[in-house]
Formats: structure tokens, sequence, C-alpha cells
């Protein structure tokens, strides 16, 4: 169903009068334009929070919606940390299209800070055979999902720039595959465990070969270079010693400081923050608690969320950037 009456009434209308939804055979079509332009007739399935399009009779029902239930989840723990939605679709849907096409800019292909996620159908035919025979989630999804809540740049840019952006997809995804505690088929053959692993021991040679030279540049692309063939990955692991570190509430008060004093710099600009951010954030939060009130729609996920409305609740420390 539709979040509310309204937007089901408001959804039905648009498509109706623009004359690209069809019915039949009990059920509901889209004439949906893809990522690249084309446009398909496409099977419609709701759930709270996705609008699932794909081609009508290739998959059981039941199981497409055990499988959307997760990925509405998915979709409301990514609002909770990062206090805020991506940019509405296209589609005139207050929901999160997801649709199965043909090609797409990869086997799969999230929009940057938009609604709006396309998988080719083979992939998808991998990720749904998966989940039906082995109860596996398929990583592609929640990586994707990364991208629709990436706010801090359009993806122009040089190559490291969009490392960055790449590896905090990559970071996104992690994250919400450990917050959901979800059991996550192999990527490109490894146990998921085990990509982790090897992903963690090579931050760990990377910490360990700059030393207490933490903060120079020219050092840290250096050493880099050597530990992380494939820069995406230096940065998702940069996000993830925040999280290990702080944990959830520490990774939501790094947003929300991204929210007050925006982030879109050149790669030592990140790094630097996302070095210093853990100690930020830990000398600010007693501060930070007793500073601001409670918002009611994310009061239970942390309350810096929305700081800054009440001023500026991050003082000047030692740590400040």
């Amino acid at each position: 169903m539709f979040k509310s009456n309204k937007s089901a009434l408001l959804f039905t209308a648009f498509f109706m009068m623009s004359g690209i939804i069809f019915q039949g055979c009990g059920r509901e079509d889209l004439r949906y334009t893809h990522f690249s332009g084309e446009r398909s007739d496409l099977t419609v399935l709701l759930s709270e929070e996705v609008l699932f399009l794909y081609p009508s009779g290739e998959y059981d029902a039941d199981s497409l919606a055990m499988l959307l239930e997760t990925y509405d989840k998915a979709y409301r723990l990514a609002v909770e940390l990062s206090g805020r939605e991506p940019l509405p679709a296209p589609q005139k849907t207050d929901r999160l299209p997801l649709a199965i096409v043909p090609k797409t800019c990869g086997p799969g292909c999230g929009r940057l800070g938009q609604k709006g996620i396309e998988i080719t159908k083979p992939t998808f035919d991998r990720i749904y055979a998966g989940f039906v025979v082995n109860g596996c989630h398929d990583h592609l999804f929640f990586y994707e999902l990364g991208r629709n809540f990436w706010f801090y740049g359009d993806g122009s840019g040089d190559a490291e720039r969009k490392a960055i952006h790449t590896g905090f997809a990559v970071f996104f995804r992690d994250l919400l595959v450990k917050e959901l505690k979800l059991n996550i088929a192999p990527i490109n053959g490894i146990p998921y465990a085990k990509y982790m692993e090897d992903k963690q021991s090579r931050f760990e040679s990377f910490l360990a070969k700059m030393g207490t030279d933490s903060l120079n540049w020219e050092k840290v692309e250096r050493i880099k270079k050597q530990q992380f063939p494939h820069s995406p990955l230096f940065w998702s692991s940069l996000w993830w010693e925040l999280y290990q570190k702080q944990g959830r509430e520490g990774v939501i008060a790094a947003f929300s400081l991204m929210k007050v004093q925006p982030q879109t710099g050149n790669g030592e600009a990140w790094f630097r923050f996302l070095v210093k951010s853990g100690n930020l954030i830990a000398a600010n939060e007693l501060y930070v608690l007793n500073r601001i009130g409670k918002h009611p729609l994310y009061q239970k996920a942390h309350p810096v969320l929305y700081g800054h409305q009440f001023g500026n609740p991050f003082p000047k420390t030692p740590y400040m950037l």
C-alpha cells in the first residue's frame, strides 16, 4: 500500500492522466523511463518504502514481498542514520523506485542524492535465486542505496572525488548489513566475512605504516596506493574506522556535522575530516547532549541530528578542523 491514501490517489491520477499505467489480468503495469532515457512497460509491486518495477510473470510475489521487507528496513535505517531522505524520484512517488531493466550503468546503478535504483535482470535473477534458495541477501541493493544517500557532491570531479563517494556507498552498505544483521552472499566469490577481514587487515597495515605522522597527506597517498589498489576501499575503511570507534551514534553525529559544515573538498580535506571526526564527536558529545533539546522524529536516533537548530552545537575544541 502507499504511505497514505492521498499519496495513492495522487500517484494513480498522475499516471492515468499521463497514459502510462495499464491494468489487465489483475495487475498494473507502468511505462518506466530508464536512466538512459529508454522506456519499457514493467509490473508494479508496492512495499512501504519501495516502488518495485519488474518484468511481469518472472518472480513469486510472496518471495518478492519478503525481499522488499528487508529493503524497507534498510531504507528506514538509512533515513534514521543520515537524518534526511534523498531527493524525490522523477516518477512522482514518495517511494524509492527499484527497477529491473535489461541494462544500466553496470550490474546496478543508483542515483546520487536522489531516489532511484536500477538493477539488470540477469543480476536480479541471481539476487532473487540466492534469497529464495539460500536465504542470503546480495550486497548490491544496499550499495546502490548508499549512492542515493550521498548528499556531498554531484559525482563530478577527478578520480579521487569519485572514489570518495564510491567508498561512502561501500561503507554505507557495510553499515546497513551490520546494523540489520543480514546474511550476505559472497562478494566476487569471497565470503562476506572474509572480505571484511581482508579490508580491515589492509587498513591496519596502513595505520602501522603511517605511524604517528597521521595527517601527512603526501605520505597518506603513497601508502594508500600500496595497501589499497582500489581507492574506494580506502575511503570506506576510514568511515568504518569511525564506526568501529564511535559506533552507530558516532556515525549519526558525523552526518549531523556534515549538515552544519558541508564537506565538499578534495581528498585531503575528506581525509582530515574522517580521521578527526571521532575525536571531535567524543570531545563535544556531553556538551551537545546537554545543549540541545529533543526532536520528535529522530530523538531516538541521536539528538545531534538537529542540534544546529539551537545555534552552533559544536564549540571550538583542539580537535576542530
